[in-house]
């Protein structure tokens, strides 16, 4: 049996497993008739006759005529460089008519793909967040993205964290973003949230309450909107949310925001 290492690379130069255990037999003597090199290496009668044309047609072997048929192999040093090049020609030929296809593809292909970039989609301003980490990160995103201006309407239940939402408010008030905040009424009487809405106004939010706030809502720049709607048939808030990059939309929120303001009942400890 011969080292399969040696039947692996010949077949990397690519001679079928049967052409190299054939050629690696023939290597091993002078001449081999084809139904002692079958029975050598173990190669099916019935295929030994096809095996052996292929090898010389690909220049590994030769037949050598005398008083009976037998077959001999070329030597190593003129066989494999000459397969090399053969098979070169075949990966370049393969190359070639790769290139050919994909410059085919390529000109059926770009109109279409140029047509679709024209094309706009009608939904792409608005983005439905399902999953409350989706809702916390995109707020948290949206908070450090705002330039000048974040108005909110606050509604239990939270979303994110007591920190989180601290953080919300820290860190766009750190470089000077004016935050407007309106809350219900029954959140101070909420002995978890009322410290926090203290925390809220040291760092420089403008608080103001109202009996009942219609939307859960955050407003960032005039321009991106996050909105958490309640359930039309139950009335219980939902963790669905929607956040819209919508400027039109955003300024009527504004507006609506800005009346709520101007009814609402200042902070105080």
């Amino acid at each position: 049996m011969h080292d399969e290492s040696l039947i692996d690379q010949l077949s990397d130069l690519g001679l079928s497993r049967y052409e190299s255990t054939a050629y690696l037999g023939l290597l091993g003597r002078q001449s081999f008739s084809a139904a002692q090199l079958a029975t050598h290496t173990s190669i099916p009668r019935q295929r030994i006759y096809d095996v052996l044309q292929s090898l010389s047609s690909k220049g590994l072997a030769h037949e050598r005529m005398g008083p009976r048929r037998t077959f001999v192999a070329v030597a190593p040093e003129q066989a494999l460089p000459a397969l090399l090049a053969e098979r070169r020609s075949v990966m370049e030929r393969e190359l070639a008519d790769a290139q050919t296809i994909a410059q085919s593809l390529v000109a059926t292909m770009q109109p279409i793909y140029t047509e679709g970039s024209n094309e706009d989609n009608p939904l792409d301003y608005i983005d439905v967040l399902l999953d409350p980490r989706q809702i916390s990160a995109r707020a948290w995103t949206l908070a450090q993205q705002a330039d000048h201006e974040i108005l909110a309407c606050f509604k239990r239940p939270l979303v994110s964290s007591l920190e989180e939402n601290v953080a919300e408010v820290r860190e766009p008030r750190s470089r000077g973003v004016q935050y407007r905040a309106l809350y219900e009424l029954s959140a101070l009487e909420d002995e978890q949230l009322r410290p926090v809405l203290a925390q809220f106004r040291s760092l420089g939010q403008e608080l103001r309450f109202v009996p009942q706030l219609p939307i859960k809502m955050n407003l960032f720049d005039g321009r991106v909107a996050l909105l958490s709607l309640q359930d039309p048939i139950t009335g219980r808030p939902s963790i669905t949310a929607l956040c819209l990059n919508h400027p039109s939309l955003a300024q009527t929120l504004r507006v609506a925001f800005e009346a709520f303001w101007a009814q609402a009942q200042p902070y105080s400890d």
